[in-house]
């Protein structure tokens, strides 16, 4: 396992990010960056464009305009090549695991050993027991997706997500589906795992819940803007309406979702 010193420095930074689609913004002048060993939540309604940031993050899709630096690069302007080396340092926990069904738990958490290193099948087996046993799966390996619950196949994304000791870890709505005991030990797990493999942790999250318990701090976007971060205890006291309307649910407000969908359709 490497070892990681971070000191507050920042290891992830978006300046001015932009992106149109079919001549909306969805990403609008997006700005923040993300320190070393912090747990950062970005939250919004469903359509507020934190699902495109985090596509943008990890490199699925480039922005229009702006910059993306993971570690110092910019992966918005860096080569096919010279990404695929930058995600090596970061992991992705899917909102719906991802696993291949056909493969078991343990095959699965393989994929990346297998995919990026040369590592001994004997290295790789131990590496995949010590995964599993963070995510409390141990035991589990031979079981295949469809032998499991839903939480323990979140967990076993998990466990591939951090199979390469990576920087960064990016989590889609990773409570999303989970009942309130398997949710909140879902976010135990994520403050345990930043704590002691010494993880950056973004997650993209519309369950205040989780976003409340373990975020170090909160960034808000809603129609692709950046309109609040701070702490959560800042962002419970934010003077944004946006902000309270989003964290109380209050039906009115700035935000019109069905104004804003019908905008959206007649663009």
């Amino acid at each position: 396992m490497s070892i990681k010193i971070c000191h507050g420095q920042t290891i992830l930074s978006l300046r001015n990010v932009t992106k149109v689609f079919q001549g909306r913004k969805v990403i609008d002048d997006v700005s923040f960056d993300v320190k070393c060993g912090e747990t950062f939540v970005i939250m919004g309604c469903s359509g507020s464009g934190k699902s495109t940031l985090l596509r943008h993050m990890t490199g699925a899709i480039r922005p229009d305009q702006g910059s993306i630096l993971i570690k110092g690069k910019d992966i918005a302007q860096i080569s096919q090549e010279e990404l695929d080396d930058v995600r090596k340092s970061f992991g992705m926990s899917f909102q719906y695991s991802a696993l291949l069904d056909s493969l078991t738990i343990q095959e699965n958490v393989a994929l990346p050993l297998r995919e990026h290193t040369r590592l001994a099948d004997e290295i790789i087996d131990i590496i995949i027991k010590m995964k599993l046993s963070l995510v409390g799966l141990r035991g589990f390996e031979n079981y295949y997706p469809s032998e499991i619950s839903g939480g323990m196949r979140k967990r076993a994304g998990l466990a591939r997500a951090i199979a390469l000791d990576p920087d960064i870890v990016f989590y889609d709505e990773p409570t999303s589906g989970l009942d309130p005991v398997v949710g909140g030990i879902t976010d135990k797990l994520i403050k345990d795992l930043s704590v002691k493999l010494m993880i950056t942790s973004v997650v993209v999250t519309h369950d205040l819940n989780s976003a409340f318990k373990i975020a170090d701090r909160i960034a808000m976007v809603h129609q692709g803007k950046l309109v609040a971060i701070g702490t959560p205890e800042e962002i419970k006291h934010s003077i944004s309406p946006y902000v309270q309307q989003f964290i109380h649910g209050s039906p009115t407000g700035p935000i019109d979702l069905f104004k804003e969908q019908k905008l959206s359709i007649e663009q």
